[in-house]
């Protein structure tokens, strides 16, 4: 009978460390509470990295910024550029067992465009009808040519909802997001986790290595570290630089690096409301004795330890459209108070808001101490990150510390913070010349004219200086070395291909 029990107590452990390994679960730290779990609406990189598992694109982009297949497994462009047809994968199905056909990527981009609160209306604005051709065929027409148009779908305006359950929920699919990507979701407890798991019938299951994902939201980065090294999580986003170190010596951990597309700047409001009313916000030459009173490259050395790159444009270096004919001005103290002096001032008062994040709150301190030997009086006003979004979505600021994660073509990027009435233009800068200059880019398929017409779009925002670039973030993922496959893509979100426990 000993024996017995014996032999069953070993089968039983046996069943037990099967179960274990097939129900293995990712526990992830996010700097960031996600805000609405709906690709129409969502505004946020913390959501942008938590729908990475939720919801599949129709095309993606690779570590090398290609333009690559996802529920789209190919696309032709029609010869004068107005339409582009896609070839739609076969047997695909939403979380709710819902077919994706042609009959949902038009509803998708349909809704994105009409939606009254639609954070994608820019990005498929020339998006002029879509046509269901087969259920595995489906063509876009435009209103003109749109370059970008891939691009733009490698994000949240190619991710596709089931038209059943967004239908059905009007108001409330947010909730309760029904995708068509590697997870389903499963629960959300506000500004503490979010809950996915693995969802069986996901047309590329056989990659997916893990049955549940948990996104924990750890606000400061270095709690999120050392709930790594304890072994709490397994895997921690935007790893402050200055924790690098102890990374690379701890025996248990692998850092996970890479170039990103992301840039820090800093916006001032010169058009939003009563806050525009400063002395800044009204005036482009103390803008500019503001970048003359900074250091770019102390800023890197002293908040990040040298890890980021500083940099004074938008689009960054690793983009084929980059400038570099327009270097980082060098500091100059001398010359930023002989400027303030000629708008009539002495000292110039400004409010700078910012995420109460260890990252941010060093910029700010170190911009606060070098602007005031110019004559800036910089007031910090730091907030809980969600609330200092919030009132920065609402141009409610002074001058503000923004972090845009970037996108793999620039249009993205330069449209919705530079035209006049593009998606993330909170502070109300206008100048129609420039959006000329974009809209022409956006129809140019020669890339040497295209970055020609991106060189003048940059030299009038460096000249008027709404917002200052300050330098480009990369990647710093730390992760248990028991999490294998993980790939490092310039826009910092979390692919699950091949993502599995290491053996």
């Amino acid at each position: 009978m000993r024996r017995v029990a014996t032999v069953l107590t070993a089968i039983s452990m046996t069943a037990l460390a099967l179960v274990s390994a097939q129900a293995a679960t990712l526990r992830v730290g996010l700097q960031d509470d996600p805000d609405a779990l709906d690709p129409a609406l969502s505004g946020t990189y913390a959501g942008r990295f938590v729908f990475a598992a939720l919801c599949d694109k129709l095309v993606d982009i690779s570590p090398e910024l290609k333009i690559v297949p996802q529920l789209a497994e190919a696309w032709e462009w029609a010869p004068d550029g107005k339409s582009i047809t896609f070839a739609l994968r076969k047997n695909v199905t939403f979380h709710d067992g819902t077919a994706f056909d042609a009959a949902a990527v038009k509803f998708n981009i349909e809704r994105m465009k009409t939606m009254p609160d639609s954070k994608r209306k820019a990005e498929l604005a020339p998006i002029a009808s879509v046509e269901a051709l087969a259920a595995d065929k489906v063509r876009f027409n435009l209103s003109e040519p749109f370059v970008p148009l891939l691009a733009n779908l490698s994000d949240r305006a190619g991710m596709m909802v089931s038209p059943k359950a967004a239908g059905e929920k009007v108001g409330e699919f947010a909730a309760a997001p029904v995708c068509a990507g590697p997870y389903q979701f499963v629960e959300r407890k506000s500004r503490d986790l979010i809950r996915v798991k693995k969802y069986p019938g996901y047309w590329n299951a056989g990659q997916i290595g893990y049955d549940e994902v948990v996104y924990h939201y750890v606000p400061d980065s270095t709690v999120r570290l050392s709930r790594v090294r304890a072994g709490d999580l397994d895997l921690a986003e935007r790893v402050a630089p200055t924790d690098l170190k102890i990374v690379r010596e701890d025996a248990n951990l692998a850092l996970h690096s890479g170039q990103g597309l992301a840039v820090a700047h800093l916006m001032f409001n010169v058009g939003a409301g009563a806050k525009a009313d400063t002395p800044l916000g009204k005036n482009a030459t103390l803008r500019q004795a503001f970048e003359l009173a900074i250091d770019r490259n102390v800023i890197n050395r002293v908040a990040f330890n040298g890890e980021f790159l500083a940099d004074n444009q938008i689009i960054p270096p690793s983009s084929p459209f980059y400038d570099r004919a327009h270097k980082i001005p060098a500091r100059d103290v001398a010359k930023a108070k002989a400027m303030i002096a000629a708008a009539g001032m002495t000292r110039v008062p400004v409010e700078l808001q910012y995420e109460n994040t260890a990252g941010d709150t060093r910029v700010a301190q170190i911009m606060q101490s070098m602007a005031g030997e110019a004559g800036f009086d910089v007031k910090l006003l730091p907030m809980e990150s969600a609330t200092a979004i919030e009132r920065y979505m609402n141009g409610n600021f002074e001058a503000y510390i923004g972090n845009w994660s970037g996108r793999a073509d620039p249009d993205p990027t330069l449209i919705a913070f530079f035209s006049c009435a593009g998606s993330q233009n909170v502070n109300k800068y206008c100048n129609k010349d420039l959006d000329v200059i974009l809209s022409e880019a956006r129809g140019e398929a020669d890339e040497a004219k295209r970055k020609a017409l991106y060189v003048k779009a940059t030299d009038i925002y460096l000249t008027a200086l709404s917002s200052i670039p300050l330098y480009h973030p990369n990647w710093f993922f730390a992760a248990r070395k028991s999490v294998g496959g993980i790939v490092m893509v310039p826009d910092g979100l979390l692919r699950f291909t091949g993502v599995k426990p290491a053996n």
